[in-house]
C-alpha cells in the first residue's frame, strides 16, 4: 500500500494541527468512529460520553506537559471539527484501554486485545539501524501516514502516525530517532497523550536528552521506549508508576536490541501482562533467533525485510483483529527513512532528511 506522507508548513503549532485537521478530516472522524467503538467493546466505560470524560482528564496534563503540543492537538480538533476530547481518543486509545470508569480509584480492569510492535536497534559498526513494525487493529491501517514536522533552521522530523495523531515512532534531520512497543500497564493511570511524549522527545539534539524528557515525563499507562543517536541508545521500560532503564549502549560494535511487547525486566514484569492471544513471545523469540544465528540485518533494506517475520498479517474476516498496519526503518548515519502503510513489503516510501 502507499503511505501518504504530508508536509506540515509555518511554525505556528496551532496552525500545523489546523492543517492536519482540515487535510485528514474525513479520516480523524473515521478513525474516532472505529476507537470510540473499540474503546466501548473492550472497557466498561458504557457510553461515548464516559469515554470523552475520561479522555477530556489528560487534557490539563498535556496542556501542563507541553503547550505547542496542546495546542497542536487543539488545532487538529479545530480542523476536523471534533473537540480536543475527541482527538484524545484518536491519540491516547491504547492507553485510554487500559482504564475504567474506576480509574479514578487507580484501578484497572482485565481486557482482551493482543498485539503491539517488534522494535530493532542494530549497530554492527558500520550501520547504525532503528526499526519497528506498527502492529494494531487492523482497521487503523488506511489512516497510517508520514508526517513531516518543521524545525529551527530548515531541520524537520519525520513521524510515522495517523491521521489525527501527533506522531508515534520517527527521526530527526539531527540525528535522533525513537521507537516505541506497548506494555498492557496493570497501573495506569490519568497521564500525557503518549504521542506527545514521542513529539517532545524528538525535539530533542541527543538521545540522552530524549531519555531524560521519557524519565520526567507524566506518562499515564505503559510503553517501552528504545532512543538513539549517532553515540548511545536506550530502552526504558514504563507503567503508569513506574519507569526502568533497561538498555544502554555507545557507540560500539556488535549491538542488537530488539523489543516486543512484555516487559524483560524482572522488575517491571510486576507492572503489566501478556494478554491472550498476544504474539509478543513467539516474535521476540524470532528475533532473539535471528541474532543467535547472526542473521542480523546489514542495511536499511534488509532490517525492513527482516521485519516480515515478525508482522502479522490481516483477517479479512476479523478486520478488527491486530495486524501489521505499517512499518518503518530509520537509518541513523544516512538520515534516510524507509516506511510503508500495511505489511512490509518491496515498496516502500524513502525519505532523506539530512540536508
Amino acid at each position: 500500500m502507499t503511505l501518504r506522507i504530508f508536509e506540515l508548513r509555518g511554525v505556528s503549532p496551532r496552525g500545523w494541527g489546523e492543517q492536519h485537521g482540515e487535510t485528514f478530516r474525513d479520516d480523524i472522524r473515521a478513525l474516532y468512529a472505529v476507537r470510540l467503538r473499540l474503546m466501548l467493546q473492550k472497557t466498561d466505560l458504557g457510553s461515548e460520553d464516559n469515554v470523552l470524560a475520561l479522555a477530556a482528564h489528560h487534557l490539563p496534563a498535556l496542556e501542563r506537559f507541553d503547550r505547542p503540543l496542546f495546542d497542536e492537538l487543539c488545532g487538529i480538533a479545530d480542523g476536523s471539527g471534533l473537540t480536543p476530547a475527541h482527538l484524545v481518543v484518536v491519540n491516547h486509545y491504547t492507553d485510554l484501554r487500559d482504564l475504567s470508569r474506576r480509574t479514578l480509584r487507580h484501578l484497572r480492569e482485565d481486557k482482551t486485545d493482543p498485539g503491539g510492535c517488534s522494535a530493532w536497534f542494530v549497530d554492527d559498526g558500520n550501520e547504525r539501524l532503528l526499526g519497528q513494525t506498527w502492529d494494531m487493529h487492523g482497521t487503523a491501517t488506511p489512516f497510517a501516514l508520514l508526517l513531516l514536522v518543521p524545525g529551527a533552521k530548515g531541520q524537520r522530523t519525520a513521524c510515522f502516525t495517523v491521521a489525527g495523531c501527533l506522531g508515534m515512532t520517527g527521526m530527526t534531520s539531527w540525528g535522533t530517532a525513537l521507537s516505541i512497543n506497548n506494555l498492557n500497564s496493570v497501573d495506569a493511570t490519568i497521564g500525557v497523550v503518549w504521542p506527545a511524549t514521542v513529539r517532545r522527545a524528538l525535539r530533542e539534539p541527543t538521545a540522552r536528552q530524549e531519555l531524560d524528557v521519557l524519565e520526567r515525563a507524566p506518562i499515564g499507562s505503559g510503553r517501552h521506549y528504545l532512543v538513539a543517536d549517532a553515540d548511545d541508545a536506550f530502552g526504558l521500560e514504563t507503567s503508569g508508576t513506574k519507569k526502568k532503564l533497561i538498555f544502554q549502549a555507545s557507540k560500539t560494535a556488535g549491538h542488537s536490541y530488539f523489543h516486543t511487547n512484555h516487559c524483560v525486566d524482572e522488575e517491571m514484569k510486576a507492572t503489566a501482562k501478556i494478554l491472550p492471544g498476544s504474539t509478543t513471545v513467539q516474535r521476540y523469540a524470532t528475533l532473539q533467533a535471528r541474532t543467535d544465528a547472526g542473521r542480523v540485518p546489514q542495511n536499511a533494506r534488509e532490517m525492513f525485510d527482516a521485519f516480515v517475520d515478525v508482522s502479522l498479517p490481516p483477517n479479512p474476516a476479523l478486520p478488527d483483529e491486530v495486524a501489521t498496519c505499517g512499518a518503518l526503518v530509520m537509518d541513523l548515519k544516512r538520515g534516510t527513512v524507509l516506511a510503508c502503510q500495511g505489511l512490509p513489503g518491496p515498496k516502500a516510501a524513502v525519505i532523506e532528511l539530512k540536508p
